[in-house]
């Protein structure tokens, strides 16, 4: 604290967090953009979680079928969790062409009710199909900004844009901080009379012209 212009001024720290970025972060936002550009590609061989299988399925429950338990040509990434638990598990391993009893157990909190215990979903593999991202280079590079021509200077463009959203985060939580510690610190006072008074006139002042600018009077408000 320091007596300054006939008054005491109280100063509060607090730490400002590091905001370098690491050449890991720089990497984890090059390998979230490459992935946005993978394309589903049909693969020979065993679904695999992580793959996506086109499926036809019809559902039935002691061998009667259901409504909303059929569908045609459905695609369905495995382990994504669309679908009823246990589902997409006995999947895993299946080819195309392949004919497989998916049975399940309804969940008690299933949103059709009248659904509750075992189902068997007779499922045909349509097409399997596996993510493939692009190579790392160059190329992907131009392809994710037209602004750059080469890969390090793609890194270079991710490192100042996490730099400046870093400052941003940083700045957004001191100052988060230093109110949250000023509260701490604070002494409670009894306001004037005279503040209070004066805001209110100002709200008032503030409705009643709102109300006027609508086509209401005071008079007709009251």
């Amino acid at each position: 604290a320091e007596f300054k212009d006939n008054k005491w001024l109280s100063y509060l720290t607090v730490e400002k967090p590091d905001s370098e970025v690491t050449d890991e972060e720089v990497d984890a936002k090059l390998e979230n953009e490459r992935k946005n550009l993978a394309e589903l590609v049909v693969k020979e061989g065993a679904a695999e979680n992580g793959d996506t299988v086109v499926i036809d399925f019809v559902g039935s429950v002691d061998g009667v079928e259901f409504d909303g338990g059929k569908g045609e040509n459905h695609s369905l990434e495995l382990g994504s969790g669309q679908f009823i638990p246990g589902f997409e598990d006995q999947l895993v391993g299946a080819k195309s062409g392949d004919e497989v009893e998916v049975k399940v157990t309804f969940p008690e909190d299933y949103q059709a009710t009248d659904l509750a215990g075992k189902a068997v979903f007779v499922t045909k593999v349509n097409e399997v199909k596996a993510k493939e991202v692009p190579a790392l280079d160059d190329e992907l590079a131009k392809d994710l900004d037209d602004e750059v021509d080469t890969l390090d200077e793609l890194k270079a463009k991710y490192r100042k844009e996490l730099e400046a959203a870093k400052e941003i985060a940083f700045d957004d939580a001191v100052e988060g901080a230093a109110l949250d510690l000023a509260v701490e610190n604070a002494e409670i006072v009894e306001l004037p009379a005279e503040m209070v008074e004066n805001e209110v006139h100002r709200a008032m002042n503030e409705f009643m012209g709102n109300l006027q600018r609508q086509g209401i009077s005071p008079e007709m408000y009251f």
